[in-house]
């Protein structure tokens, strides 16, 4: 009777309620979330370049495509053979239902149960609503009033929410008026992103002279503006403060149709302008003639906009114990997959095999090449580069290394309590510093060799800078216990002719840039500006900094304190050598050293493993990569706890001192740095060395793997 029941009241149900249904529950579950998250977050489409269309199909397939499929062929389904349709009909709504659940459960106090307790209670909602839908006849009539519901989330995505300013931004941007250039000369202009000024400096401030010989000679013959800071956070409000001269409202998109006013705009009609943007677009297609971001194909760009998207939904709908085992979203504004990923994240290799905007090597690279060349007009060479922002992958000499996986020490977004993980973390850091200094040597190089650099004026700065120190909750916000992490960034600025470089101690801002250059090129800017020429006679002392931010506005001195202790630390930690001077404390005077000199015995309680052990017998020193991190796993039968202590020797020297640390499932884990000068081409021996005690009392045991 009850079988009989069932079905009668299965088979009453219309087609059209079926599909309803389907529509309705994935627009709620699904489109609704992903949308309004996209919405307030327009910077995913741009950091992609993404064109309108492709905007607006997405909306589309979300809130009516993808919905409409599931629902015309579970319908079709049920057609042909009704039980079959009707216990698929139940799964996708007990799935859809589950989703939807989730998110619920995600804003009540039923979070912080564990992830399986959540699905559980997710799943029985999903089964609960399938089995409501085919015994009550008024929830399929709430279905039918809510089928308007795809039409509304799909307005509010595409005119009520950030995204209405790509999708239907106007191509005609306000010209300003006709500017006479007074001195004219070309101009080389150069951010780099994420990079804190404390990454370059000593103890006492001043720039690591052997470790950055390139910013060394760029503050010889320039002047480095040693207390800079920037006065927004984040890389799409930074931007346009620097190119507009203006501090900019934080709700505004980096758009050249949110901001008409820029360097751009002001040097279009007297300057020939190559103009490489990564994220923003704040170059006019009259100006830049929509060259500066080239969309890439159809098929290339949505294989990486469903894989961004696949790791977005992951976060949003996951439980929370799940999702942090997912690649992180809020360290970098594409490329999810490729950045702090899991263990088994081989970046040496992605990099290989993506395409050409993947590669922050190769824009570099393009740019330095393009500024040897001249023409009839002066020219603006602009590059905001996406280095040295993570993931860290490349060492000094550009090449990359196989990665770690997630940062040591990496709680994302921020970083966790164990010191030595959080300063390999920033060990890493500072090698892909070294890359960048390199990218400053070669443009110095490349100038001087089309015999343009003591003809040319050189701004290189960051946007913002990254806090890499354990215990902070967000690596990228700006707080009263960060800003010399975040707020203080490198600025140089060379001018055409400059007969004596230095140092300028003076307060400056990122808003002061753009009527520098003006001043410098002998322009009357046809707009205010908040900030000021730097080389002009009559700066006013500033009294307090400022940063914007999602913590709102932070206010701190001016001294540049701040950076010179972030500084301070590093050199603590690290020495003076540049990265590769980290060791666990009491150990440092290790490395360097062959491992001859000491009494190494062997020790049958430790065993270890060395990850791709054989990449160390084929090194290709003029390679495009080198083994430069060495990991693996540690076994000990002893009853001895804690850490330990483990000297890396390549080829009879050690080359690294490092620690172990404990993963969340209790396996004993170990990586170090290997400096590239360790290595020899071909075969390189690799010991492990277990150390035991401090000082003259070290005892040195033999690890076999």
């Amino acid at each position: 009777m009850t079988d009989t029941t069932s079905r009668s009241r299965a088979d009453g149900v219309r087609s059209l309620d079926v599909i309803l249904s389907c529509v309705v529950l994935f627009v709620f579950a699904v489109a609704q979330p992903l949308l309004d998250l996209l919405g307030r977050n327009a910077e995913f489409f741009l950091a992609r370049a993404a064109p309108q269309i492709d905007i607006l199909l997405l909306a589309l397939m979300l809130t009516l495509g993808v919905p409409l499929l599931i629902g015309l062929a579970v319908a079709g389904i049920r057609k042909i053979h009704s039980p079959t349709g009707t216990v698929v009909h139940g799964v996708v709504l007990a799935i859809l239902g589950a989703i939807l659940a989730l998110q619920i459960v995600s804003i009540t106090p039923a979070a912080g149960f564990p992830a399986w307790l959540e699905m559980v209670l997710a799943g029985a909602t999903g089964v609960l609503l399938a089995v409501a839908f085919y015994r009550y006849e008024a929830l399929r009539s709430v279905g039918r009033y809510a089928a308007i519901a795809p039409v509304v989330i799909l307005g509010l995505f595409l005119f009520g929410s950030s995204v209405s300013q790509l999708v239907f931004a106007s191509s005609e941007v306000a010209r300003p008026s006709q500017i006479t250039v007074e001195n004219p000369a070309p101009i080389v202009m150069v951010i780099f992103d994420e990079f804190p000024v404390a990454s370059l400096m000593d103890g006492d401030g001043n720039i690591e002279e052997d470790v950055y010989p390139g910013f060394a000679r760029l503050a010889e013959d320039g002047t480095w503006f040693r207390n800079a800071v920037t006065v927004q956070q984040q890389t799409e409000n930074s931007l346009p403060a620097i190119l507009s001269g203006t501090n900019p409202p934080m709700d505004k998109l980096p758009t050249a149709g949110d901001h008409p006013f820029t360097l751009f705009t002001l040097l279009a009609d007297s300057y020939d302008l190559h103009v490489q943007e990564a994220v923003t677009d704040l170059c006019p297609e009259y100006a830049c003639k929509n060259t500066t971001r080239p969309v890439g194909p159809v098929a290339e760009r949505w294989r990486a906009l469903v894989d961004d998207l696949r790791i977005v939904s992951g976060h949003l709908f996951l439980p929370d114990d799940m999702a942090d085992h997912l690649p992180p979203v809020d360290t970098t504004w594409s490329n999810f997959s490729g950045g702090e990923g899991g263990d088994e994240v081989d970046i040496t290799a992605r990099f290989q095999e993506l395409t050409y905007s993947a590669d922050r090597r190769l824009p570099v690279a393009q740019f330095i090449q393009n500024v040897g060349t001249t023409g009839d007009e002066p020219r603006l060479f602009f590059l905001h580069a996406l280095v040295p922002h993570g993931p860290w992958t490349y060492l000094p000499s550009g090449q990359t290394y196989p990665s770690p996986g997630a940062a040591p020490g990496s709680k994302s977004p921020g970083w966790g309590d164990d010191v030595w993980l959080v300063d390999q973390a920033y060990q890493q850091h500072l090698a892909q510093v070294g890359y960048v200094d390199g990218v400053i040597g070669d443009l110095i190089a490349r100038l001087e060799e089309a015999g343009l650099y003591d003809d040319t004026m050189i701004i290189v700065l960051a946007d913002h800078g990254i806090t890499v120190r354990p215990g902070v909750p967000h690596r990228r916000v700006a707080t009263e216990n960060t800003v010399g992490d975040i707020a203080a960034i490198p600025l140089f600025i060379k001018r055409p002719h400059q007969e004596q470089g230095g140092i300028d101690d003076y307060r400056a801002e990122t808003i002061d840039v753009l009527p520098t250059i003006a001043s410098v090129l002998g322009i009357e800017l046809p707009w205010m500006t908040d900030g000021m020429s730097l080389f002009g006679n009559d700066r006013p002392e500033r009294a307090e900094s400022r940063i914007e931010g999602s913590e709102g506005t932070i206010v701190f001195g001016t001294d540049g304190s701040e950076a010179r202790a972030v500084a301070a630390r590093k050199i603590d930690h690290f020495g003076t050598g540049g990265p590769f001077g980290l060791a666990p404390p009491g150990h440092a005077d290790l490395l360097g050293r062959r491992i001859e000199e000491f009494d190494v015995r062997s020790d049958g309680d430790v065993a270890a493993t060395v990850r791709d052990l054989n990449a160390f017998g084929v090194v290709d020193l003029a390679g495009p990569s080198l083994p430069a991190w060495i990991s693996g796993t540690i076994r000990r039968s002893d009853s001895r706890g804690g850490d330990l202590v483990l000297a890396i020797a390549v080829n009879g020297r050690i080359a690294a001192v490092t620690r172990s640390s404990e993963t969340d499932d209790g396996k004993t884990e170990y990586g170090a740095m290997i400096p590239p000068d360790a290595f020899v081409d071909g075969e390189n021996d690799i010991d492990l060395v277990l150390i035991r005690g401090v000082g003259d009392d070290r005892e040195f045991w033999r690890v076999r793997f």
